[in-house]
């Protein structure tokens, strides 16, 4: 019998308006406030005139793993009037929709012809060649004076996603010709004009900053459904704006550092060259004296606030900073965020001017309200890494302590006085580089004029105690080792002991038997099926003995003492093959990043069958098959999959709030015990190297402290709830999508540490992720998942990492890669690393990792210690529904 998950199709549960309210907060104060020069917050019953792609065709979410199908969606032109403001360019925005209309009928049309029938040939061409508007009709003399208004507002809408990186050209991160001379004729006819920035990324602002006009530029971004709701809160002063930037955005492209190579930008897909090295983000800007258009943690508000460092002292190896904070504004409360940088010695290793190491947020300040914080951060946290040490290393001299609101807005608050070389964690070399680079380097650059690195601090804290060294990395492979005494030979007959070939993942549950003991009984043949994903192994009697559709909480009990098959339409899950013979339950796990991204509408048949494509869970496939894709909407089999659309992860880290990323942690983990899902295929981790990737949206900032502390917080929040666990991915640099399957990252082992990998760390030892997926991209010539190094040395060794590690999807697949320079990863090479789930399997992949058992080429300890690892995840997140 199965089990199916799903709500009574049109009915709304109290749930999901919940959420909804929820989710409108938070976005709000994720929204940042570039530039206001009077104009906002706007008055109720305020009149104005509404223009731009982004009014009507709003962008809620990204393209791909990370899109959304929530039941509302509300466009900022509904949510300005919703607010009570009077919208007076109706006329303006029926022309533009209708051709709008026309433009996204034939795009799709173009999708399903080239698709051919085939629906996920279709998918991969949408993700290839995502939707760009290319039409805006000029606005006219006789649209401005129906408008019969002083304030105009400006929308400009921008989208990317998974499979397709951004372009430096007009429509994308360049203005529009057609947008520029519309901008033109606002600000020379109007005496304001706001312009809303409805993207997920960083765009050009030069032009927009250069008119003489400008009265307000609002960072609205992208928040699922609430999106128009939480731009009116912002723009009516419902909510003060408290947003802060969590990436660079610079005053032209050409200034970051990797502008001229990065993806498609030199012809090279095959080859990236992290030549910046350390110099990431702000680093960069920083360290080289490039002043941004907006800096890195930069944000208005509508109110002031002073900062006042009140102490900092050394505790216990801890650095902890003391400050008050004062809402010294009288019209508006709001909130403020603490930046804590610090600027270490030179010494054998270069270093950045200042890296960001701790930050806090205040609560709600009314006006004169004054609140004391404390930004405490761990002494090893100041460390860099020596690659000629193999070990991070604190050097001797002035560590500078700067305490602020932005990079570029600080003041220095001490010094930390080191007399020596301490070696804080001793590890082993790892990651060497595929071929030898020159790096940048900062000597000789003049420092940004803000406050001089040179200039010492007034208060010296001497630190003259000795620090031994603090970790020790043991040369060990023994990690999550599962012990067996069965040879390979025996186990690829079936023989791995006389009596255990019958045991059940039951008898580990009561205490009857180990696990170890367990994964002993088990064939090769059965642990490479729970090593593959499911490959469609339980089609045959898959729907036997009907169906069952759980409504509620995803604890089900078993039906008639036995295991069903637990589907999630829009999901993807383990093997299916061993339920029956072995009681091992198939884990269920959904893409996200905005949200879960299920199916919103199922439909079954009288006999339980599913009748809908899972791949309806990927936001606008509706459109490519171009009707309703329910077949019978008569006989009430139909059921919704409706979930909440989350601020995408880089405006929620704009909030800089770790108790906001911990409440979207919690709605993710309420929603998935709705709809049975078990792992969250989230959050995605990788770093902000170049504006131009496409999934930037996805991820949460260019700096791996911000990237790791919300991402801990969000885990920490849905795991929180039992039987629900995250995946942190890409690992690693999964920094563009071009070519993201064949694409080899030559990088140093510094900056992997410093920039790429940081952010796992801090999540792994904050939060304990269930789950860690691969990405798809080579390191260094070798796949990450095939990469030894990258998932059993550091993360499993060094970090401590004990959960499962997964492959992103087709990483295996050789059909593609024949194409290109380099290979796909292998089935053996994953085994190896440490690579416990290859997904989402198929026959190939069986009959490869099978091959390499056979000859040898994968030792049977190492196929156990995956299995184990899978099952221990398993047993963690189904068990209480499963016995």
């Amino acid at each position: 019998m199965n089990r199916y998950y799903g709500l009574k199709a049109g009915v709304v549960p109290p749930q999901e308006k919940e959420h909804f309210k929820l989710v409108r907060d938070i976005a709000a104060r994720g929204i940042v406030l570039l530039e206001n020069h009077g104009i906002l917050p706007l008055a109720k019953g305020s009149r104005i005139a509404l223009y731009g792609y982004g009014a009507r065709n709003t962008v809620y979410c990204g393209l791909g793993a990370a899109s959304i199908n929530c039941r509302e969606f509300v466009s900022i032109e509904e949510g300005l009037e919703r607010a009570g403001l009077a919208v007076t360019s109706g006329d303006y925005l029926d022309r533009y929709e209708a051709i709008m209309r026309q433009e996204e009928d034939a795009y799709y049309t173009n999708i399903r012809e080239a698709g051919g029938g085939d629906l996920l040939k279709g998918v991969l061409k949408m993700y290839a060649e995502p939707f760009v508007p290319s039409a805006q009709p000029l606005i006219t003399e006789d649209d401005v004076r129906r408008a019969d208004t002083e304030t105009a507002v400006f929308v400009i809408s921008r989208n990317s996603g998974e499979g397709a990186d951004r372009r430096y050209a007009r429509g994308d991160y360049l203005l529009l010709d057609a947008e520029k001379e519309n901008l033109r004729i606002l600000s020379e006819n109007f005496k304001h004009l706001i312009v809303l920035l409805n993207v997920g990324g960083v765009i050009d602002t030069s032009y927009i900053r250069s008119l003489p006009h400008l009265s307000a530029l609002v960072l609205t971004g992208q928040s699922g459904g609430t999106t128009g709701l939480a731009a009116a809160d912002v723009l009516t002063g419902r909510v003060t704006p408290e947003g802060k930037l969590t990436a660079t955005w610079a005053e032209k492209y050409e200034d970051y550092p990797n502008a001229e190579s990065y993806g498609a930008m030199n012809g090279n897909l095959d080859d990236e060259w992290y030549t910046e090295g350390i110099y990431t983000g702000y680093r960069y800007f920083d360290s080289f004296g490039i002043t941004p258009a907006y800096p890195f943690g930069y944000g208005m508000s509508y109110t002031d606030f002073r900062i006042q460092t009140e102490a900092v002292t050394i505790k216990e190896e801890q650095l902890v900073t003391a400050v008050t904070v004062t809402n010294t504004g009288s019209g508006f409360s709001g909130r403020e965020v603490v930046q804590l940088y610090v600027s270490a010695p030179g010494g054998e290793l270069e270093k950045p001017y200042q890296e960001l190491k701790g930050y806090a947020k205040t609560k709600l300040l009314q006006p004169g309200e004054a609140q004391k914080l404390e930004i405490t951060v761990s002494l090893r946290n100041l460390a860099s890494y020596s690659e000629k040490d193999s070990a991070w290393i604190l050097e001797p001299g002035i560590y500078t302590v700067r305490v602020g609101n932005s990079s570029r807005n600080t003041r220095t608050a001490a010094g930390i006085k080191l007399e020596r070389k301490i070696i804080t964690e001793q590890c082993k070399r790892l990651f060497s580089p595929g071929c030898e680079m020159e790096e940048f380097s900062a000597k000789g650059t003049s420092f940004p004029r803000m406050e001089e690195k040179e200039t010492l601090p007034e208060n010296i804290i001497s630190f003259e105690r000795t620090m031994e060294t603090l970790y020790h990395i043991y040369d060990t492979e023994g990690v999550g080792a599962a012990k067996g005494d069965g040879s390979a030979e025996d186990c690829l007959a079936g023989n791995c002991g006389d009596s255990k070939a019958a045991l059940h993942l039951k008898d580990v549950v009561e205490g009857h038997i180990s696990l170890d003991a367990f994964v002993e009984s088990l064939s090769v043949k059965e642990m490479v099926s729970l090593c593959v994903g499911n490959t469609g192994d339980a089609e045959n009697g898959g729907n036997e003995g009907g169906a069952i559709v759980c409504a509620g909480s995803g604890d089900a009990p078993a039906v008639n003492g036995e295991i069903p098959l637990s589907i999630v339409p829009g999901a993807c899950d383990t093997t299916r093959e061993l339920i029956e013979s072995r009681g091992i339950p198939n884990l269920n796990m959904a893409d996200g990043g905005s949200g879960l991204r299920l199916v919103p509408e199922y439909e079954m048949d009288e006999n339980g069958k599913v009748l809908t494509s899972g791949l309806l869970s990927i936001h606008g496939v509706d459109r490519i098959i171009g009707k309703d894709y329910i077949q019978d909407r008569k006989n009430h089999r139909v059921f919704d999959q409706y979930t909440t659309g989350l601020p995408v992860a880089v405006q929620l880290a704009q909030t800089w709030d770790r108790q906001l990323c911990r409440k979207c942690g919690e709605i993710e983990g309420k929603e998935m015990r709705t709809f049975g899902v078990r792992l969250w295929l989230a959050p995605s981790m990788n770093i902000h190297r170049n504006p131009l990737c496409g999934r930037n949206f996805e991820y949460y900032s260019e700096d791996p402290v911000v990237t790791g502390e919300c991402a801990a917080a969000v885990i920490n929040g849905l795991q929180s709830l039992r039987g629900t666990g995250a995946t942190i991915k890409h690992l690693a640099c999964n920094n563009q999508e071009d070519n993201r399957g064949a694409n080899n990252v030559h990088v140093s082992e510094r900056a992997l540490r410093e920039i790429y990998l940081k952010g796992y760390e801090i999540a792994v030892k904050q939060a304990r992720p269930k789950a860690m997926m691969t990405s798809l991209n080579l390191i260094n010539g070798i796949h990450a998942a095939n990469n030894h190094d990258l998932l059993t040395r550091a993360a499993r060794i060094e970090w401590g990492f004990d959960g499962m590690v997964m492959t992103d999807w087709g990483t295996t697949s050789q059909s593609e890669n024949h194409l290109h320079k380099y290979a796909a990863s292998t089935c053996a090479g994953c085994i190896h690393a440490g690579n416990d789930l290859i997904m989402p399997g198929s026959m190939e992949d069986i009959r490869n990792l099978t091959s390499s058992v056979e000859n040898g080429e994968v030792n049977i300890e190492e196929l156990r210690r995956c299995a184990k690892r899978i099952l221990h995840t398993i047993m963690s997140l189904c068990i209480q529904e499963a016995f």
